[in-house]
């Protein structure tokens, strides 16, 4: 059974006009850090917090856990920083127990078909659920890098050398039960998870391509845009809740990259019916606790610098979406608990999304399917412990 065709064009489809590189400073975890139109939520989301309570989901069991679960990305990797340090650094990382190689020792390729199956096969191996390949398009990286030390933050030059013409992108499959608890830790849990596997996987992915003798440098949220390189490399399509939308997952992925000179072999990009679906079920508006999420069809317009110009998507409201986090005390799942895209594998399902790839008059009936089996309720959050 086709899962999804291909097509020519990438992000590119989303383009209007001409797109100049994001400035990672205007990213919305970045601006309280600079920005005093949003200093105050910054405060009470990264210094004073929501201390636990006596509630389902909010006890201190569930905010331990939410905290255990970002411990490999605080410690050992540096993404949500914004640096490449730890799992993340562009150097080799060196170990006590590394085999000796021979300097200079670079892998011969004469078949970059072999070889990018055996990098995915790697990839998969570390733990990705899901890989792909692209050529390198640099308007999709930053135009600089915003730092956060302990100093304070600092612009970093973005400096990807110009022979890197691939990138490399893993996408880390969240838990689909505790997603299912969202806005509760539970689903922050899973989210703190997947950001401590992407460190992990992106880091032994480019360990191992260096010891093939090639470049290899690691990023999660940094160094450039995550979603449209993986549109590029054939993961997923756009969506109205401002995610990724995977065949397999749907938005319930984290994203990371490695951008490397070995030469690879590029990844056609996907169409599955994303897009019409979007403009007909609107659940992630509908359940958006901030009303974030818009309503209707896409547009250019941005709602503020957190928006990316000239490209014609649904633009989420990152103020309003970050103020319900602070409010809430942890981070907010729900569009991606609701989504009708969001579901286990299964031939159900897999029927379903075959229906929304090629039946579009059946988009409606798949809609209303959703809702009569009950998808995208909120799960009572104690029942995670159970």
């Amino acid at each position: 059974m086709k899962k999804f065709n291909t097509v020519e064009k990438g992000a590119e489809r989303y383009v209007t006009g001409t797109v100049e590189p994001y400035d990672q400073k205007n990213e919305m975890f970045k601006r309280p850090f600079w920005d005093p139109k949003v200093q105050k939520l910054g405060e009470k989301f990264y210094i004073e917090g929501v201390p636990p309570k006596d509630q389902p989901g909010y006890r201190l069991y569930d905010k331990s856990l939410v905290d255990a679960s970002w411990t490999l990305e605080n410690s050992f990797g540096g993404s949500i920083t914004g640096d490449t340090m730890g799992m993340y650094s562009w150097e080799a990382l060196k170990g006590f127990h590394d085999t000796p190689t021979q300097p200079g020792a670079k892998l011969s390729i004469d078949n970059p078909a072999v070889v990018t199956r055996q990098i995915k096969k790697a990839a998969t191996f570390f733990g990705a659920s899901l890989v792909g390949v692209c050529s390198l398009d640099r308007r999709w990286l930053y135009s600089s890098a915003f730092v956060m030390t302990r100093e304070g933050p600092k612009i970093k030059e973005i400096d990807v050398p110009e022979d890197i013409n691939s990138v490399i992108v893993i996408a880390i499959e969240m838990d689909y039960d505790a997603i299912s608890h969202s806005p509760t830790s539970p689903s922050s849990g899973a989210v703190g998870l997947g950001y401590s596997k992407m460190a992990f996987t992106a880091g032994l992915l480019a360990q191992y391509i260096r010891k093939l003798g090639f470049k290899a440098l690691p990023c999660g949220n940094d160094t450039g845009c995550s979603i449209p390189m993986a549109i590029d490399a054939g993961l997923g399509e756009m969506a109205r809740n401002g995610l990724l939308i995977t065949p397999e997952f749907g938005p319930r992925v984290r994203l990371a990259k490695i951008f490397t000179d070995m030469p690879l072999m590029h990844d056609k990009p996907i169409e599955f019916g994303v897009w019409d679906f979007c403009m007909i079920c609107g659940k992630c508006a509908d359940k958006c606790p901030s009303n974030s999420i818009v309503e209707g069809e896409p547009t250019v317009e941005p709602h503020n610098i957190s928006n990316r110009e000239g490209v014609h998507v649904w633009h989420i409201n990152a103020e309003t979406c970050f103020s319900f986090w602070a409010q809430n005390g942890t981070d907010c799942s729900n569009c991606i608990r609701v989504c009708p895209f969001n579901k286990p594998k299964g031939c159900l399902h897999d029927m379903v999304r075959w229906s929304i790839n090629n039946l579009r008059w059946a988009d409606r009936l798949m809609l209303w399917g959703d809702d009569i089996a009950g998808y995208g309720k909120q799960k009572d959050p104690d029942a995670f412990w159970i």
